[in-house]
């Protein structure tokens, strides 16, 4: 089940960008924990864990098929934000590009026949409409909200029962 040199490339690239994924997370944290959000901030902390899990599936899976993988570099990450819902937008639109790099590796895994890259890939498709999705729906609450702090604790508190 040899990569083809461009599927290898994509995989060791989604490598990094998982890891980067985490990072982000924990730089919205350190804001959300800042801003008093303890319950977002609990939240962006198991999202960024499971980020690091996603690198370690991508990194177990490239071991499986006998490819050494490849750590890239990872840039400094904000930890400023102009409130929560700035920070679920942000988070909203890094997944929306996580989405897309994956779509890109399978289609290229589509294109090379490999399946089991393929099969790998598709549960990772659907993560990601999961991901997505929650998103928008937090995204939509805060803006019901809007200035309500009531109702901002209230969802302060939720995010906090994840």
């Amino acid at each position: 089940m040899k990569l083809s040199k461009k599927l290898e490339q994509a995989l060791q690239k989604q490598v990094t960008l998982e890891y980067n994924a985490a990072y982000v997370y924990n730089g919205m944290r350190i804001y959300l924990d800042d801003a008093q959000y303890a319950g977002a901030a609990s939240w962006m902390t198991k999202q960024a864990k499971e980020e690091l899990e996603h690198a370690e599936a991508f990194i177990n899976f490239l071991d499986s098929i006998e490819v050494k993988a490849e750590l890239g570099k990872i840039e400094e990450e904000k930890t400023e934000y102009d409130g929560l819902l700035s920070v679920l937008e942000a988070a909203l639109e890094h997944e929306q590009m996580i989405t897309e790099s994956i779509e890109d590796i399978l289609k290229i895994a589509i294109k090379d026949e490999h399946f089991a890259a393929e099969n790998f890939l598709r549960k990772f498709i659907d993560e990601q409409v999961e991901e997505e999705d929650s998103f928008r729906g937090l995204i939509d609450l805060v803006k019901f909200a809007g200035d309500d702090k009531a109702a901002l604790l209230k969802i302060d508190s939720i995010l906090g029962q994840r």
